[in-house]
């Protein structure tokens, strides 16, 4: 079966100078002290291959471009070009070392599209013999294009990866299991589920499983990024029982206060109330004593009238009986309703009853206007009492009111504290809800799980097991012959506990050997792969079972020296090995070991940026 072969990868800009490293397509060591590049040079080779983003670390800064130098099956060199921001992939058929100055030959989308031949997953699956295989994706029997994307997680691992507690090929999300591990048997044993015919679902729940696993654990994600750094649960409910003591004492305070402005402000209102009545009154008086000076006025100017009337007829003699002095008649002639119907006796005393009748109106007058003026006084002096009274209350307000501010301030934060300590506290509830949602889903999953364990045949695992075991052995390892790759628990088992029970340099080593191990298996029965292997930090954190921490910052000698021995002389793929700690002996010929050194004066300092100095001749980037 075809094999790929990675033989460089490169970085590329416009005013800078590419930076290259150069693989050998047997075994290429990498290594030199933490932050040289090593794990980026992981990173950028997965992102060509069609990982979503690319890292950002410091030292790219001027790259624009990134290419990955490929010998196909057929024994021709390609280079994929990809810009650092993401985007599709640029195919040159010719080994390509330089920032590109003419167009791509063919351009390839990133992601895997099973409708499109046009992507990088699919141009790659091709050329391997995996293009259109495919793999069920639950227990309905449901199938999934296989991806190349699938395939990096069996054959390139990261240093997170290396040492995580998911078993070796799975990603940890229920949801992707059943596919994974039918990945895992077409690799075992060349044949995919093309020939599974899809049969529908019984219930609702679990056509929707997937997506609602998906968004199960998109909502806890969230979740628990809010809760980053918020203290547990127990520790929260101690400090809200605090808090609310301490708010009991805030609010009885603050009420016994409350409660006596609420008795001033009564009574300023009161005040206030009796005041605008007594303002109201004493317009109303003002309004009136106006018109009584009017109507005073009037009397007397009646008053006056009348006198100038009775001191006329007196020099007149109109009140005295004799000849009329409005017709001429004599008394004897003078009779009583006739046309003169004069009397001037009468008419004066017409005139002194209505002077006295004025004068009795008057005096009743100046006798009112007294009492209003009296009243007015009155008003007066009770309004500006009122006036008095209703600023010494509302000085008495002002000063509760100062009192009460800093302990309302206090409160207020205290009940703001308590608001966000409840809503983390129900963060947490959330968060228990969702997991509670998620163990449900996986329970429903583990019949989809068993399904796809039902294809890998046994023959397969036992042979599959006893390569891993026979690879463990040539590295020293201790029990190796026990260690076998358990079908039920889908992980690897050594000294009779899954990998994941292990500690994170144990469960490098046993994830290398899986890796190496299933590459191996499938090349002695040529089967698909795709014929390289990319391994992050293998080694260095390795103690073996029986070693006590502390007893040295280096992994056994005996080893390192194994492993590299035996994938220089066992494994017949490609393989790249990233590692903190130095071959302690020379690798061979076609061997390629790379040494950066974090020193400006001695070798490569790092993969970005290149730093010049001597390098063996096994470092030296070869052009073409």
């Amino acid at each position: 079966m075809g094999r790929l072969t990675l033989s460089h990868l490169t970085f590329t800009g416009t005013n800078v100078a590419p930076a290259s490293v150069d693989f050998s397509p047997h075994v290429t060591v990498i290594h030199g002290p933490s932050d040289t590049g090593k794990s980026f040079i992981v990173d950028a080779i997965d992102f060509v291959l069609g990982a979503k983003e690319l890292k950002e670390i410091p030292e790219r800064e001027g790259y624009s471009r990134v290419l990955l130098g490929l010998e196909l099956p057929s024994g021709d060199r390609i280079t994929l070009a990809r810009s650092v921001d993401g985007g599709g992939v640029s195919l040159y058929r010719s080994d390509v070392r330089v920032e590109p100055s003419i167009p791509a030959d063919e351009t390839l989308a990133w992601k895997h599209n099973a409708a499109n031949v046009k992507n990088v997953s699919r141009y790659l699956l091709d050329q391997v013999g995996l293009d259109e295989k495919q793999v069920r994706k639950n227990a309905q029997n449901v199938t999934h294009m296989l991806s190349f994307r699938d395939l990096t997680r069996l054959c390139l691992i990261g240093e997170t990866e290396m040492q995580a507690e998911d078993a070796p090929g799975l990603s940890g999300k229920v949801v992707n299991k059943t596919k994974e591990v039918s990945v895992l048997k077409l690799l075992l044993s060349g044949e995919d589920d093309s020939a599974l015919t899809a049969v529908p679902s019984t219930q609702e729940q679990k056509r929707l499983r997937g997506a609602r696993q998906e968004v199960v654990e998109r909502m806890l994600s969230q979740l628990e990024s809010q809760l980053q750094d918020v203290a547990e649960p127990a520790e929260l409910t101690t400090q809200l029982g605090k808090l609310n003591h301490t708010i009991d004492k805030h609010s009885t305070k603050i009420g016994s206060l409350t409660q006596q402005r609420g008795q001033l402000l009564l009574d300023h209102n009161k005040l206030q109330s009796a005041g605008s009545a007594q303002r109201s009154e004493y317009s109303d008086a003002a309004a009136l004593r106006q018109r009584f000076n009017l109507l005073q006025k009037q009397y007397e100017s009646d008053l006056a009238r009348l006198e100038m009337i009775a001191e006329a007829g007196n020099l007149l003699g109109y009140f005295r009986r004799g000849t009329c002095v409005f017709c001429g008649a004599e008394p004897a002639s003078q009779h009583l309703n006739l046309e003169c119907e004069g009397d001037t006796t009468s008419f004066g005393v017409s005139v002194d009853y209505e002077s006295q009748k004025t004068r009795g109106l008057l005096e009743d007058l100046r006798v009112t206007i007294e009492s209003l003026d009296a009243r007015t006084e009155d008003l007066r002096t009770s309004i500006r009492t009122t006036r008095r009274d209703s600023l010494a209350l509302q000085e008495s307000i002002e000063k509760l009111d100062a009192k009460m501010d800093p302990e309302k301030g206090n409160l207020r934060e205290l009940l703001a504290k308590r608001s966000e300590i409840e809503k983390h506290l129900g963060l947490y509830e959330q968060v228990k809800t969702f997991e509670d949602m998620i163990r449900r889903i996986a329970d429903e999953t583990e019949a989809e799980v068993a399904t796809a364990v039902a294809g890998l045949s046994l023959t397969a695992v036992r042979e599959f097991s006893a390569e891993i075991s026979k690879r463990l052995a040539e590295w020293d390892y201790p029990s190796a012959a026990s260690v076998r790759y358990d079908r039920k628990e889908l992980d690897i088992i050594a000294g009779d506990q899954r990998r994941s029970a292990h500690g994170k340099g144990v469960r490098a080593v046993l994830h290398a050997a899986f890796t190496l191990a299933l590459a191996q298996y499938c090349f002695d029965r040529e089967l698909p792969h795709p014929g390289f292997v990319v391994l992050d930090s293998p080694l260095v954190t390795y103690r073996p079972p029986d070693q006590s921490t502390g007893t040295g910052d280096q992994p056994p000698e005996g080893v390192v020296r194994a492993f590299y021995r035996d994938i220089q002389a066992n494994f017949d793929g490609q393989v790249i090995v990233m590692e903190n700690t130095d071959p302690l002996d020379p690798l061979g010929a076609d061997a390629r070991d790379i040494r950066f050194t974090k020193r400006d004066d001695l070798g490569r300092y790092g993969f970005l940026p290149v730093v010049d100095g001597e390098e063996t001749a096994h470092t030296l980037a070869t052009e073409s």
